[in-house]
């Protein structure tokens, strides 16, 4: 009877202990589950890609344009009275231009593109002036024009012989070419006569050197 009293005692504790390790065993399996779904779940931080870099846009009409040209000259003067005597004294001069730039007054014969068609070789009564024109602060889209109308080369479309215009040029231009060319039908001629007139009109014209 003892016996059996002690195998039922030792069964009884066995079973106890079975239970509690299953227990134990379950719950630490359940919490394992618990931590390896609150791992699942973590949100992955966003990667920040940095913005688009946004093309850079020119504003229009910002730049500066200045048109170089090439001066014969014959002198120059602090009154426009002492160029005016020299023009009228001197019958070789007779198609030259009195040209008001930087508070001075210039006598130029001709206006070139290029240096070399308006350079005397060996001559010392006149020399080679480099200049520029710009006409920014010009606010008439004809008159802002002029430098860009003088700087033609192609005497088709300087004169606009049989060419239309493609900008808006100013309302005298022709006439003022026709008169010109009964002095002289030499380009460079044409183009000083036509800078010294519109010099005179429009203060927003600027010469430098």
């Amino acid at each position: 009877m003892r016996l059996s009293r002690t195998i039922s005692k030792f069964s009884y504790t066995i079973a106890l202990l079975h239970g509690f390790l299953i227990g134990a065993v379950s719950i630490g399996l359940f919490a394992l589950l618990i931590q390896w779904q609150d791992i699942r779940t973590v949100e992955t931080p966003a990667v920040v890609e940095p913005p688009a870099q946004q093309p850079v846009v020119a504003t229009p009409n910002e730049t500066k344009e200045v048109f170089s040209f090439f001066a014969k000259q014959h002198g120059v003067f602090s009154t426009a009275t002492g160029a005016t005597e020299i023009l009228q004294s001197n019958p070789e001069l007779k198609s030259a231009a009195v040209i008001l730039a930087e508070d001075k007054y210039y006598i130029w014969s001709a206006v070139s593109l290029a240096e070399a068609e308006v350079k005397s070789v060996g001559s010392t009564e006149s020399f080679v002036k480099p200049f520029q024109l710009e006409a920014q602060s010009c606010t008439e889209e004809a008159v802002k024009n002029i430098p860009l109308l003088l700087s033609e080369s192609d005497k088709a479309k300087f004169y606009f012989e049989g060419v239309e215009p493609t900008v808006k040029i100013p309302s005298d231009w022709k006439t003022n070419i026709s008169a010109i060319s009964t002095l002289s039908k030499e380009v460079n001629v044409v183009r000083v006569q036509l800078l010294s007139h519109y010099l005179a009109q429009n203060q927003c014209l600027k010469v430098s050197f």
